[in-house]
């Protein structure tokens, strides 16, 4: 699976919960937390941006080479 760099929030949501990662909302804040198991911190996120943060992207990467070299 590539994953571009021009990528939306909400494509990057669906792809994490693809790779098995969890999305939770903070309420009142406008923003979004994704757990992974091969992540060690959450990325926390502001849902209200239309493109997905550099951060988060990276992440998306990393979990999908580590899951095609397994």
């Amino acid at each position: 699976m590539s994953i571009s760099t021009a990528l939306s929030l909400r494509d990057a949501r669906s792809i994490w919960v693809e790779l098995g990662g969890t999305v939770t909302d903070v309420r009142r804040t406008g923003e979004e937390r994704y757990y992974h198991a091969s992540i060690l911190r959450p990325i926390t996120v502001n849902k209200r941006r239309k493109d997905a943060p550099r951060k988060l992207v990276t992440a998306l990467r990393r979990i999908a080479g580590a899951r095609t070299a397994a």
